[in-house]
């Protein structure tokens, strides 16, 4: 399926804001939640369908750790895609109200559970190709004339929110929801709806930051190994 490089980022983009707005449960209400839920894995489906070439390669060619990672994490991600989706259907009192399916208590917790780790999946899978991503960014800037900030400005901007999103990591408690911790994501309702989402997408930007920083660092060990090797003969 042919899309060029920036419609598949719109399509990402898309992709995890519907993942984003899934989990305001408590702020969009059941109905909301359910159809944003479904359009991200539509969304999913689709983005799995145009990169349909990677699932044909991925028992070509050699492994390095890099590739093994990437690999690792698209297969571990796409597991918690099927298994939300599977949890959300089971519960569903909307969209499939008709099938009157039951849920439960267990159900809920393991659709938490799945869906927190689906957001840190997801921001992990954009970090390892978070390179791609500025280059399109970049080049969409100047065909646009859009002014860029001065690094400098970019670098302190980039830590502050780094430092926001591990405040909120623990602020969400999120080791409790990572490991079956909640059957429900609650909600401060005196705090602003908006902090819920600048929270989460800052958690998302500090995974984006740490995967795509272990990308380079992987990139740079190998190539300093290659460049030993070639000295050496």
């Amino acid at each position: 399926m042919i899309l060029s490089l920036t419609g598949r980022l719109i399509l990402d983009l898309l992709t995890a804001l519907c993942i984003l707005f899934s989990l305001a449960y408590r702020i969009t209400g059941d109905a909301a939640h359910e159809w944003i839920g479904f359009s991200a894995s539509g969304l999913l489906v689709f983005h799995n369908c145009i990169h349909w070439s990677w699932y044909q390669k991925i028992f070509k060619g050699r492994y390095g750790f890099k590739r093994a990672l990437n690999t690792a994490i698209n297969m571990i991600l796409l597991a918690t895609a099927v298994a939300l989706l599977t949890s959300g259907l089971l519960q569903s009192r909307t969209i499939f109200s008709f099938m009157h399916l039951s849920g439960g208590m267990l159900l809920r917790r393991v659709h938490t559970f799945v869906a927190y780790w689906g957001l840190l999946l997801v921001s992990i899978h954009i970090g390892i190709h978070w390179e791609i991503i500025c280059n399109v960014i970049s080049r969409t800037m100047r065909n646009t004339g859009i002014v860029r900030f001065p690094g400098i400005i970019t670098h302190c901007l980039a830590a502050l929110v780094f430092l926001y999103g591990l405040d909120s990591f623990f602020e969400r408690d999120m080791p409790a929801k990572l490991f079956l911790g909640y059957s429900f994501d609650f909600w401060d309702e005196e705090k602003s709806k908006i902090l819920f989402f600048a929270e989460n997408t800052a958690i998302m930007i500090v995974c984006i930051w740490i995967a795509h920083y272990l990308t380079k660092f992987i990139g740079y060990i190998k190539a300093r190994n290659e460049k030993y090797r070639a000295n050496g003969k």
